[in-house]
């Protein structure tokens, strides 16, 4: 019994450091507060924990034998492994996915955007129409004024095209944000 127990805690303390690593980096670097809460992301974190914490550690005390030749025993905990980083990579992925780009406020609602509801194609387009409020990857989660653009047929079109269904809302296009310093 000594034997599964210290291979089980082993592997939760492995689990544990390359969890806290990942979960930490989007935490510190991406989500901060207040965009764990509001992108509801403690599901996804719910399941990746679960995963990662869980199953594969108990797996591990299912499988460990000390009379088990050591060579079968390894490659059981590397199959283990792999599919708990294969599991860690893909819920990782989902996180980076939705991380929150901005928090919008757009004519009397506050909203946050996320990565994955800014179309590739708008990102490009707000690179070279306004770079500053651009997307990259190290982007960081800014709080911007999003208001309808200042031609009457732009506004009429994205109006039109949120509510018959289908379209991109102002707010998920960085190219109309204004800078702090054209308000008065």
């Amino acid at each position: 019994m000594r034997f599964r127990l210290t291979a089980f805690g082993l592997h939760v303390l492995g689990s544990a450091g390359a969890l806290t690593l990942v979960l930490g980096t989007l935490y510190l670097g991406w989500y901060r507060w207040p965009g764990w809460y509001l992108s509801s992301v403690l599901h996804v974190v719910g399941i990746v924990v679960l995963v990662d914490l869980v199953i594969g550690p108990t797996l591990t005390l299912i499988v460990a034998n000390p009379g088990k030749v050591r060579r079968v025993f390894a490659r059981d905990v590397a199959l283990i492994v792999t599919v708990q980083l294969a599991a860690l990579v893909y819920g990782a992925g989902a996180l980076w996915n939705g991380r929150p780009l901005y928090y919008t406020f757009s004519t009397d609602s506050l909203d946050i955007v996320q990565a994955s509801d800014v179309e590739s194609d708008e990102m490009a387009r707000a690179r070279s129409e306004n770079p500053a409020f651009a997307p990259h990857w190290y982007s960081r989660p800014r709080w911007v004024w999003a208001p309808l653009p200042d031609n009457p047929d732009e506004a009429m079109h994205i109006v039109n095209s949120v509510v018959l269904g289908g379209g991109a809302d102002v707010i998920d296009m960085p190219r109309y944000f204004p800078s702090c310093q054209g308000l008065k």
